[in-house]
C-alpha cells in the first residue's frame, strides 16, 4: 500500500492562521425551548457575551401545530398571536432570571420549523455565532425526532458552537467565569480542516488555553482481518508519517502564537477517535469543520461534524466551509 502524501506546508499553514477574516464574536443567538436541557447553551451563550462584550439574542422558536380538519371551531384553540404573545412574555421572565437587566441580552420570537427560523435568524441579522444546546438523542429516539443542533450545524451561515445538556450541572453557577484549558482540533491535512485553525488559535490566546493536534487513521473492515503482521506494514507507516507532519504543523502554529501546541494521533473511527480521544484528554472544546454536504450526499456519507456532535462529552465549535464570519 502506497502511503499517502500529507506533507504540510508552513507557507499554507500561516496564511490559515493568519487569515485577514481572523474570528470575532460581537453578536450571539442562542436558542431555548424553556426546557432544562436548553440551559446549557444558553448559560454558555451568556458567559461568552460577558467574556467578548457581545449582544446576546434569546431566541424562541414556535412550530406551528399541523391544521386539522373541523377544529378551527374549537373555543380551547389558541391563535397563533396569543401563542406569540405568551411566547413573548415566558421568553422575557427567562430573560430577567438568566440575565437579570443586561441590555446586551434581547429577546426574539419567530414563528416556524426550528432549526430553519435559527439559521435564517442568524443569517438575516449577521450572526458571528450559534450557540445551541444537544440533548445527544441516540438509536430510536434521534432516528425518528432527529436533532435541531445537528441540522443547525448542517445549514447555518455562521460557526455554531453545540453544548451537551448531559454535561451541564444540576446546580450550575451562572455567575462562574468561562473556562477552557484544553482546546482539541481534528486535522486530516485537507485546507478545509485547516479552516479551524484561526478559531482555535483564536480561543486558545483569549483563554490561555492549550491546543491539542488530532489526526485520526481510520482503520476499514478489511484491515481487521489482517494480520498483524501486515498491518504493522500499512497503517502504522501511515501513522509514523502523519504524526511527523502533523508534528510539523504544529510547530508552524508555534510561529504565530504564544499556546502550548500539542500533536495526538490515534486509530478508528473518525468521530469515535475525536470524541475519545476529547474525553481521555480532558478537552473542554473540539473545534473543527463541516463540508457542508447535505441531500443524497450526506445521507449517503453522513456527517463527521454532526456525529461528534451527538456524541461529545464536551461543547463542540463547528465552522463552517467556507469560514463565514465578519
Amino acid at each position: 500500500m502506497k502511503i499517502k502524501n500529507v506533507k504540510v506546508s508552513g507557507t499554507a499553514c500561516r496564511k490559515a492562521v493568519t487569515s485577514t477574516t481572523s474570528p470575532d464574536i460581537q453578536k450571539i443567538i442562542a436558542p431555548t425551548d424553556f426546557s432544562s436541557q436548553s440551559l446549557a447553551g444558553t448559560r454558555y451563550a451568556m458567559k461568552l457575551r460577558l467574556k467578548f462584550d457581545s449582544s446576546l439574542v434569546l431566541l424562541h422558536v414556535i412550530e406551528p401545530n399541523p391544521p386539522m380538519g373541523g377544529m378551527e371551531s374549537v373555543v380551547l384553540a389558541q391563535s397563533d398571536s396569543e401563542v406569540v404573545a405568551w411566547a413573548r412574555k415566558e421568553l422575557a421572565k427567562f430573560a430577567q432570571q438568566e440575565a437579570g437587566d443586561d441590555k446586551q441580552v434581547t429577546c426574539l420570537v419567530r414563528m416556524g420549523k426550528s432549526f430553519h427560523e435559527i439559521t435564517t435568524e442568524a443569517g438575516e441579522n449577521q450572526a458571528d455565532l450559534i450557540v445551541i444546546a444537544t440533548h445527544g438523542y441516540m438509536g430510536v429516539e434521534h432516528l425518528l425526532l432527529g436533532s435541531t443542533a445537528e441540522r443547525v450545524v448542517r445549514h447555518a451561515p455562521c460557526p455554531v458552537l453545540t453544548v451537551p445538556a448531559r454535561s451541564s450541572p444540576k446546580r450550575p453557577n451562572k455567575a462562574s467565569p468561562l473556562k477552557i484549558k484544553k482546546v482539541l482540533v481534528p486535522i486530516d491535512f485537507s485546507d478545509i480542516s485547516k479552516d479551524a485553525l484561526p478559531w482555535a488559535v483564536f480561543l486558545a490566546t483569549q483563554f490561555k488555553a492549550e491546543i491539542v493536534l488530532l489526526y485520526v487513521e481510520e482503520k476499514f473492515p478489511v484491515d481487521y482481518l489482517w494480520g498483524r503482521e501486515l498491518l504493522s506494514h500499512t497503517i502504522v507507516p501511515l501513522i509514523k508519517q502523519a504524526g511527523d507532519d502533523l508534528e510539523r504543523l504544529a510547530g508552524e502554529l508555534r510561529k504565530t502564537t504564544a499556546a502550548s501546541i500539542s500533536a495526538v494521533t490515534r486509530v478508528g473511527k473518525p468521530f469515535q477517535g475525536i470524541c475519545q480521544a476529547a474525553e481521555t484528554l480532558g478537552a473542554d472544546m473540539i473545534v473543527l469543520t463541516t463540508h457542508s454536504h447535505t441531500g443524497l450526499k450526506h445521507a449517503w456519507l453522513g456527517s463527521t461534524a454532526e456525529r461528534i456532535v451527538r456524541h461529545a462529552h464536551c461543547p463542540v465549535l463547528v465552522v463552517r466551509q467556507p469560514t463565514s464570519i465578519r
